[in-house]
């Protein structure tokens, strides 16, 4: 079995040899027969830079709002209104949940009436309009804000003598006298589920 020194190579994993100065650490780069590195760089004694590739493009984003842009910023102000309309309304404060579907129901209407810029190339696909998805939203939203509130106005409206009965009730057993007139879904809403 022959040795690195017999065939004229030296081993890199092998130790220096006695009394050879010390040498500042060097990546090691793969040799080619030429003398010169795999980056076509001549093989120097200087530790060389590693050549990083070249970085990779960003992948293709998604369409976003420009603020500059009246018809985005009013899709902007829509998303924002029918997102607060729905949580307001899930909190019960449907005083501020209706106006604010109202003003989302309208900012997203007026967004998915503004035409769309005319393509002259009848084949080629449509870029996606930002201000559509969050119109959408905002509409989707917003009507949801906009059913829950006028549902419980027209609860309020029209059992109006019934809840005064169930505020203005001392004991439990004055609470349930006044639902003797109201179908039993009213009460359960108001009262909770009969034990």
């Amino acid at each position: 079995m022959s040795s690195g020194e017999d065939s004229g190579e030296r081993n890199p994993f092998a130790p220096p040899p006695p009394g050879a100065p010390d040498q500042p650490w060097r990546p090691r780069v793969p040799q080619s027969p030429s003398g010169e590195r795999p980056d076509g760089s001549p093989e120097g004694d200087g530790p060389q830079p590693p050549q990083w590739g070249p970085r990779p493009e960003p992948g293709p984003q998604g369409p976003r709002l420009d603020l500059a842009d009246p018809t985005h910023r009013t899709a902007r102000n829509a998303l924002l209104s029918g997102f607060g309309a729905l949580l307001t309304t899930l909190f019960g404060l449907f005083w501020i949940g209706f106006p604010l579907s109202l003003l989302a129901v309208w900012y997203a209407v007026a967004v998915l009436r503004v035409p769309a810029e005319p393509v002259t190339d009848p084949f080629a696909s449509r870029p996606v309009r930002p201000q559509v998805p969050a119109a959408l939203s905002a509409l989707l939203t917003g009507g949801l804000a906009l059913a829950m509130s006028l549902a419980t106005f027209a609860l309020q409206f029209t059992y109006h003598d019934y809840l005064d009965c169930v505020n203005s009730a001392i004991t439990k057993e004055g609470v349930q006298s006044c639902g003797t007139d109201v179908p039993k879904w009213v009460t359960t809403i108001y009262e909770g589920p009969a034990e």
